[in-house]
């Protein structure tokens, strides 16, 4: 996944690995000691809340990049919008550096100069934890280092407790740049979150991090922390928003009811879904240009006694995803939990496809000048939208086909003695197994908006396919993983 090529672009000298892995703050990682309390002046309205994560900004002052564009566009749509706080989940850069939080500065001081402040709500990511390697910064990640530099630039402490007009915000950062260790300060949560209960037992309590409470919402099986997820469970009263996922706000399963409620941010960069599907968990198109980073994603809260709306957002003009999700009171009551369920997926509908489908094969070059083969073939349909298409190929005899495995890059995939796949790059790669496959599956363009979905879908066919493949089976799957019905297609 694109987050693991990162990590390990970003691989740290090693003391900064020893200090990051035990948890060296050398006494910093400071929090409030009290609530912080404000009370804004609503009109009468509801509060508003702007919720973004997952900037990404590079270790450059370079303000033509996207995720420059993206932050910029999204913040003055959210100041126009207009917001009361503003919420950020985390991951403010993809490399912690003095660059990259003076770049953040700059936009957001840009933006916000002749605007009312909204009340901020900051907590650190991962990526914020790390740096470049040693020698491109000189520069050692500790913990302590990183989080003093989050407070130099944002004004705020890893971890903060504060109320605003009466509902408690409590932004929970991890400690470190790791994933399963990092939030076990769980006498300090569970401290705020009992005064919290005590304080305003009948409204909702929004408890902020980066790593999604694990087997919650969307992107939380694969990104999720037991730790979080553990705790929260206590108290049915709390919304837990969280970044890190960057997975699609379009996929209703990007909210989650079960003891509490939990939903994803998406991402101001670029969108990553699931693992196993041959067109990336970063998705592209048949012609290998990234349509991950085309709509980016934030939310927007408005907050009121009886209800919390979150409207699901593209990031950089304002406009709706899909209807927004209402929260209603009584809040962590068995009526207001019940709406976001898993059975859910007990009423949904099938994706449709035609049954006199066909489907053509064209020549086509991708970005690197490869020739490649695309399947098209009319888009099915579905109750919400088709979230991914399974293929499977048969000969004239109508007998299952094997091939071997590829990647999208055109390499034969290999895998060692205990079955985990050996990177292409790897010096043990030639050392490794290929496996042989019959099906592959694909995501669909819905990352795109389902207003901007394609009427005609255009996959990208794997290079190892034997010539003796006559037909494809295709079934269209939607993102409760509902099949459609089955249409094998003669490749013409």
């Amino acid at each position: 996944m694109k987050k693991l090529a990162k990590a390990a672009i970003c691989i740290v000298a090693a003391l900064g690995i020893v200090g990051a892995a035990a948890g060296v703050h050398y006494g910093y990682a400071k929090t409030t000691d009290d609530f912080k309390t404000y009370d804004v002046d609503t009109n009468g309205g509801p509060l508003r809340v702007g919720v973004i994560s997952d900037l990404q900004l590079p270790d450059t002052t370079d303000n033509t990049t996207h995720e420059y564009e993206s932050f910029e566009k999204t913040l003055t749509m959210l100041r126009d919008k207009g917001m009361d706080v503003l919420i950020i989940g985390g991951d403010q850069t993809n490399v912690g550096t003095k660059k990259a939080w003076s770049t953040y500065k700059e936009i957001y001081d840009n933006v916000m100069a002749d605007y009312d402040k909204p009340i901020p709500l900051y907590i650190m990511g991962n990526h914020d934890y790390w740096l470049p390697d040693f020698f491109s910064c000189f520069e050692i990640p500790t913990p302590a280092t990183q989080q003093k530099r989050f407070t130099k630039y944002t004004g705020e402490y890893p971890y903060s407790h504060k109320t605003v007009n009466g509902y408690h915000f409590i932004c929970w950062s991890s400690s470190d740049g790791s994933y399963d260790k990092s939030y076990t300060n769980e006498d300090w949560i569970r401290g705020e979150l009992d005064k919290a209960v005590a304080d305003t037992p009948d409204k909702p309590i929004f408890v902020i991090t980066h790593l999604n409470p694990q087997d919650t919402a969307y992107g939380s099986d694969e990104w999720g922390n037991n730790d979080i997820a553990r705790i929260l469970k206590d108290y049915p009263q709390v919304i837990s928003l969280s970044g890190h996922s960057h997975y699609s706000l379009i996929d209703e399963r990007s909210i989650w009811q079960g003891e509490f409620t939990a939903f994803t941010t998406q991402s101001l960069d670029y969108i990553e879904l699931e693992t196993g599907k041959f067109n990336g968990s970063v998705p592209k198109d048949a012609y290998g240009n990234s349509i991950a980073d085309k709509v980016p994603g934030c939310l927007y809260m408005e907050i009121e006694d009886s209800k919390v709306t979150i409207e699901r957002l593209e990031a950089n003009t304002g406009k709706a995803f899909k209807e927004p999700w209402v929260i209603e009171a009584p809040f962590g009551s068995e009526a207001s939990l019940s709406k976001y369920t898993d059975a859910r997926s007990n009423s949904n509908q099938a994706p449709v496809l035609e049954n006199e489908l066909n489907a053509t094969v064209s020549d086509i070059t991708d970005i690197n000048g490869n020739a490649q083969k695309m399947l098209s073939f009319k888009a099915g349909s579905d109750d919400d939208f088709v979230h991914s298409y399974k293929l499977e190929f048969r000969d004239a005899d109508n007998n299952v086909i094997e091939f071997d495995e590829i990647d999208y890059d055109n390499h034969i995939v290999h895998y060692n003695e205990d079955g985990e796949k050996i990177r292409f790059d790897n010096k043990n790669y030639e050392n490794g197994t290929p496996k042989k496959i019959t099906e592959l599956t694909y995501f669909s363009d819905y990352v795109l908006g389902l207003n901007n979905m394609a009427q005609t879908a255009e996959l990208r066919l794997p290079g190892t396919l034997p010539e003796n493949t006559k037909y494809v089976v295709i079934t269209a799957i939607d993102s409760w993983g509902a099949q459609s019905n089955s249409v094998t297609c003669e490749l013409k």
